[in-house]
């Protein structure tokens, strides 16, 4: 080397030397325990690595740590601090030659056993969205900061235990400055105070660079380490997952398993916080469905149910929020995003509404968890919200839900109507009623699971309905008016004996016992044949016209279709043998012969079949359109139709305009996924009712008569008596009658009424109720 090269070498030496270090990224918290604690930054340059800390602002302890590096001549610092004691608030800065961090703060983790309540905040999808970059800068500060100051103390690392993130913290893992630019700097203000614990998402990449800027528990299956790990805090088991590609394997599962027959066995465990990124069914944007988040889900509910402690999985990569709950078990699923990345709108995708979910939002926002230790543990999940583009908000709770460890089931309910050996008319549409709702522990009604049955031992089930209290979906409430102790049927078939049950759920997911089994039959039907020809596809396409698309008859699994609902064919509108994006097909039937009854105005149709499609993507749908003598079209019904990957059966009716003389079957299929259009339709059918029943509702239910005691004729004198008829229908007007020596006070054409009772006689009350 001569001796400029020599010298030019010295000097750039001597130049970074003298360059002064500058912190990157600020101080954060990992891995945070009750005796101990990670403390993490980048700086610029140098390798010193120290904390100043102690448990009041002069501190007055240092401790020196590693370092790591990072980008060119950046350095990745790690200090660990230990002695610590347990539920205390330490003060800290760091060091790193003559960059100087402020002063900071945390609170050590409780013991285990300390029955400790505390807060969690759950983020995702923070990744930056170059149309709302700073929008993860809002979610921190104006989000989850504010939150804090307006609904208590303001202190951070005391409202505050830890942060859990499902991932996509970046949109470009590799792009080493978005790690700083987009994540670290935006959330400074919470990362100082609160430990972190993040997940990978897809858009991480599995770069070394999330490695390196975070230290998560070494406790994963060896060689996997950090990819997949568990933290306990206080009462509940925290537990991070790997969903992306090339960890979606056994030894994941298997481990897994062993983690939560272990927190089963914990006494000091009380619950189950699972965080991953991918959905097993996801509404507003179900491509991003993983099978493998499903069977997470499966070992997290059997957990619960096996050892009786609650769970919840926590995701995100849709970007926008959601929560369900398992039908038959104690676990809640919740999408906590998004926190940065663009939303997924409604109506941007083709969607589904799936019936474990209640709630699905398009908007910003976090997850705020408050975990209750002690004699009675629970928790409540608020999802508080920032609204969206078109409609920002400011920190508005949008939807909460409250699961407690030892629940208190609701009563039994009991089946009121139909009644045990009542004849019912499969004509009607029938009101099943079954009594009013009652927990014990005063939780609100959370669902309902109605069955109808051929036989006692429901195994063949001909209905089989989980309502919840809710179904946001879309932006509208389809529950909205259901008070879940009624349910409409309209499929009862004639001369049939039938058993019906149900059973009530509170919204901490306690299910009742079922009611005990009520059995009716049902009398002959009234209704037309089904005027519908080939309505099963089993004659090919004959009688039906194909009007767009591809309209076809299949075999059962033909060109890769779905098996028939019953017989051998099934009909495919939009074709999965000739691929169209759109198919529709029809046919007339001639009313003619009943022109005396439609023309009375009284006739009804009953109308539909099953409908499937696969894996709840493509849309089939059907309607009526009603025409007079000269072939005008007079009306025409809704267009009804479902996204289910199973045959799903429509009854529906519609009234026949009084000079109809023609009714038009139309079915469409449109294509929302894949190149095949699978819309299916099988056992359709199409029947006049000129009798028109209309709706069987159940009988009042008054309290007893008043009677005359023992030949004391004055024994009612001054008795004053309220009587109600159940169940209080909408619009109903009820019109009361007395039998005795009495007078109404108060109620008269409303479903409860109060008498006066004096004496004399023997007393009763009857009511008509009228429902328009």
């Amino acid at each position: 080397m001569g001796r400029s090269a020599i010298f030019s070498f010295i000097l750039l030496l001597f130049c970074i030397a003298m360059q002064a270090q500058t912190i990157e990224v600020k101080p954060y918290l990992q891995d945070a325990e009750p005796n101990s604690i990670r403390i993490m930054w980048e700086t610029s340059l140098g390798t010193e690595s120290t904390v100043e800390w102690g448990t009041t602002i002069a501190m007055g302890n240092t401790t020196s740590g590693s370092v790591e590096p990072g980008s060119g001549l950046s350095q990745i610092h790690q200090v660990q601090l230990t002695g610590l004691t347990p539920d205390t608030r330490y003060y800290y800065r760091v060091k790193t030659g003559s960059a100087i961090s402020s002063r900071y703060e945390f609170i050590t983790p409780p013991l285990k056993n300390s029955e400790k309540s505390f807060n969690i905040v759950l983020m995702s999808d923070m990744q930056r969205d170059l149309t709302n970059p700073g929008k993860f800068y809002e979610m921190c500060n104006s989000g989850v900061i504010d939150y804090v100051v307006d609904m208590s103390s303001g202190d951070l690392p005391l409202e505050i235990g830890c942060l859990m993130f499902p991932g996509d913290l970046v949109d470009n893992g590799l792009n080493y400055s978005e790690w700083k630019n987009t994540f670290f700097n935006p959330a400074e203000n919470l990362l100082a105070f609160i430990p972190v614990y993040p997940v990978l998402g897809n858009h991480e990449l599995n770069t070394d660079t999330y490695f390196k800027y975070f230290y998560l528990p070494p406790n994963g299956t060896p060689g996997y380490e950090e990819h997949w790990w568990y933290k306990d805090y206080s009462n509940v088991r925290i537990i991070g997952l790997d969903s992306n590609t090339g960890y979606r394997i056994q030894a994941q599962l298997d481990w897994l398993q062993t983690v939560l027959d272990n927190a089963c066995a914990d006494p000091d465990i009380d619950f189950v916080f699972a965080q991953l990124h991918h959905p097993h069914h996801s509404e507003l944007w179900p491509a991003g469905n993983l099978d493998y988040t499903g069977s997470v889900i499966t070992l997290l509910e059997n957990f619960s149910t096996q050892c009786g402690k609650p769970s919840v999985h926590f995701y995100g990569h849709t970007h926008a929020y959601s929560r369900g709950n398992s039908k038959e078990h104690n676990h809640v699923m919740m999408n906590v995003a998004t926190a940065g990345g663009n939303i997924d709108y409604w109506g941007e995708f083709p969607q589904t509404d799936y019936p474990e979910h209640l709630v699905s939002q398009d908007d910003y926002g976090f997850v705020w968890a408050s975990v209750q230790a002690g004699n009675n543990p629970q928790f409540t999940l608020k999802r508080i919200s920032r609204g969206n583009e078109p409609n920002p908000t400011d920190n508005v709770l949008r939807d909460s839900i409250r699961i407690k460890r030892y629940n208190m089931p609701p009563n039994q309910p009991i089946g009121l109507f139909p009644a045990q050996d009542e004849e019912i008319s499969p004509d009607c549409n029938v009101l099943f009623t079954a009594t009013a709702f009652f927990d014990p522990d005063s939780d609100p009604q959370g669902a309902t699971q109605w069955q109808i049955a051929t036989d006692a031992a429901f195994t063949n089930k001909i209905y089989d309905q989980w309502r919840q209290y809710k179904n946001e979906y879309n932006n509208t409430d389809t529950q909205a008016g259901d008070n879940l102790t009624n349910e409409l049927i309209t499929i009862l078939q004639e001369n049939t004996t039938y058993f019906w049950r149900v059973r009530y759920r509170d919204q901490s997911l306690g299910w009742s016992n079922w009611s005990e089994t009520v059995s009716f039959h049902t009398s002959p039907s009234a209704l037309t044949a089904n005027l519908l020809l080939n309505g099963g596809a089993e004659g090919g396409t004959a009688n039906w016209v194909e009007i767009a698309g591809s309209f076809e008859s299949i075999t059962s699994g033909q060109c890769a279709g779905n098996n028939a609902h019953s017989g051998s064919r099934l009909f495919a509108v939009g074709g999965v043998c000739e691929d169209n994006p759109y198919g529709e097909g029809m046919q007339d039937i001639d009313v003619a012969a009943y022109a005396t009854q439609i023309t009375a105005g009284n006739t009804k149709v009953k109308f539909g079949g099953y409908l499937s499609d696969y894996n709840g993507t493509d849309f089939p749908q059907f309607r009526l359109e009603f025409y007079n003598a000269a072939n005008a079209l007079l009306s025409a019904t809704p267009t009804y139709g479902s996204h289910s990957g199973t045959w799903f059966y429509h009854n529906e009716m519609a009234n026949v305009p009084a000079s109809c003389k023609k009714i038009r079957f139309i079915l469409m299929g449109t294509r929302e996924a894949g190149n095949d259009n699978d819309s299916y339709f099988d056992d359709l059918f199409l029947k006049l009712d000129t009798v028109n029943c209309g709706t069987l509702y159940p009988p009042c239910i008054s309290q007893p008569t008043i009677a005359v005691l023992g030949g004391n004729t004055e024994a009612c004198t001054g008795q004053v008596v309220t009587y109600t008829c159940t169940p209080n229908l909408a619009g109903a007007v009820y019109t009361w009658a007395l039998n005795g020596n009495g007078s109404i006070i108060s109620g008269q054409g409303t479903h409860q009424i109060t008498v006066q009772w004096n004496g004399g006689a023997t007393g009763s009350v009857s009511v008509v109720q009228t429902v328009p």
